[in-house]
């Protein structure tokens, strides 16, 4: 009992700091994206000239989505809630982009990059796609936050993942499902709050 209680608090620390985390992650990535071109040759020209910052990105994101899988799987064994295991694979996805993005983009011309980008893209949008899935069915049977802030967690994340499902089916641009990232950010604020309120008396709740 005493083991399970210190690994439900590991999962609780990391899924916080994860959360919490990404949201930066993403405020800090709209400030870079803000004059980067649409697409193109002008888009990777862009992302070369600002490489230190985009390689920074990407490496974080690599780091806390990783952390925020592992959270998960922790929790997904000692709670019932199936949301975590499946926001836990969606996270491995997404995750698996990185490395791609990293190590291709600054060592392979414009065509081959924008190629393998691509993939990249697609692979972020599958794995928010099952993340975000995930985060709807976690807070769909958890009762531990308020009516109001469950409600909108649902929302937000049904929102996000009609977003990141048009862009994996090609309904719309890449770029414009990545824009839904906007809502996975408000999301990480509820998800951040959301751990803190687990704790060993509520666990049947979550």
């Amino acid at each position: 009992l005493l083991l399970k209680i210190h690994k439900m608090k590991l999962a609780k620390f990391v899924w916080i700091i994860a959360s919490f985390y990404l949201l930066v992650i993403g405020f800090f990535y709209i400030v870079i994206l803000k004059d980067a071109p649409a697409d193109g040759p002008e888009r990777y020209d862009f992302i070369m000239k600002n490489w230190a910052l985009y390689d920074y990105q990407w490496k974080a994101e690599l780091m806390m989505t990783t952390l925020l899988s592992i959270a998960s799987f922790l929790f997904s064994k000692y709670l019932k809630n199936p949301g975590f295991i499946v926001v836990g694979v969606g996270q491995l996805f997404f995750a698996m982009a990185m490395p791609i993005s990293i190590g291709i983009t600054p060592n392979a011309p414009y065509e081959f990059g924008s190629l393998i980008g691509k993939g990249a893209h697609q692979m972020v949008n599958f794995g928010m796609m099952i993340s975000l899935a995930g985060y709807l069915i976690l807070h769909w049977n958890s009762r531990i936050l308020s009516k109001g802030l469950r409600a909108a967690a649902l929302i937000l994340a049904s929102l996000a993942f009609l977003a990141f499902a048009a862009g994996f089916l090609n309904i719309i641009e890449t770029s414009t499902a990545q824009k839904a990232m906007l809502l996975v950010m408000f999301l990480y604020i509820i998800n951040g709050y959301f751990g803190i309120k687990i704790n060993e008396t509520n666990a049947n709740n979550v």
